[in-house]
């Protein structure tokens, strides 16, 4: 008996969690934790533990400047479309095919997912030494460019919610420290591009430009990562000046202009 009531139980618990999903349509995008009990008729303990559990799995993300929760890019890993990233999907790709087709390297688009970085998008070189990231997968964004690029233009609380949090060191040249990461923070800000050297994986570059909505947010990055003996001096001011070009261009086709 104990078993089929513990059996029961999962099942209710997988039927709410794809409930809430399902929530979700072309015009309810975001729905606060309230809005989703109530259509639900959920208890806020059950409501709270599912949505934690979503959340966690990358299935619902939330939205820090509304506190409200949205589809999560773990949706892409299982086929599915994230309707708010729908418009940028469709502006970056023949901008992003083109830039990597020019500089001869593996090229993303990646978006903030709660306080990881996801990709949403990714084109491929034909370099022997690439590195493959999988559509919808996360990681950290203190190491990576494509994540420090984005975290530099969250909201100040945002930030420093973030820098509390312990770092793990993935290479000896990670950065840990929260007042260095800070600095770098703000002169990602200045210049308007993050480039790092063997912070995730050693032996690999990673530079990243932020791309602009027609408020002027920042809701995407244009990433490029490739071996870093292919990022001369030279080199790098090359790409950085396309990566730039080419997200201005994506950023004009969603509305921005400077």
């Amino acid at each position: 008996m104990i078993k089929l009531s513990h059996n029961k139980e999962i099942l209710s618990s997988v039927t709410n969690a794809l409930k809430i999903l399902r929530l979700y349509t072309p015009k309810q995008q975001e729905l606060s934790f309230t809005e989703i009990i109530r259509k639900l008729d959920l208890s806020k303990g059950t409501g709270h533990r599912l949505i934690s559990t979503l959340v966690k799995e990358g299935f619902l993300s939330k939205n820090p400047r509304t506190n409200h929760y949205r589809l999560g890019l773990a949706i892409l890993g299982l086929g599915g479309t994230i309707f708010s990233h729908r418009e940028l999907y469709r502006e970056a790709i023949p901008i992003v095919k083109k830039l990597s087709s020019e500089i001869q390297e593996t090229t993303h688009i990646c978006l903030l997912e709660n306080d990881k970085v996801a990709y949403l998008f990714r084109c491929e070189s034909n370099q022997p030494d690439r590195l493959v990231t999988q559509i919808g997968r996360t990681n950290p964004l203190h190491c990576t460019s494509e994540g420090l690029c984005l975290l530099a233009f969250q909201k100040e609380s945002f930030i420093q919610d973030f820098l509390k949090k312990p770092l793990y060191a993935y290479t000896p040249y990670t950065i840990t420290q929260p007042e260095k990461l800070y600095e770098l923070l703000q002169e990602i800000k200045v210049n308007d591009f993050c480039y790092l050297d063997s912070t995730y994986f050693l032996n690999y570059t990673s530079v990243s430009v932020p791309i602009r909505n027609h408020l002027d947010k920042v809701v995407a990055t244009l990433s490029v990562i490739g071996h870093s003996s292919r990022f001369t001096k030279d080199n790098r001011e090359k790409i950085i000046k396309k990566m730039k070009e080419a997200a201005n261009h994506i950023s004009e086709n969603l509305g921005y202009y400077p």
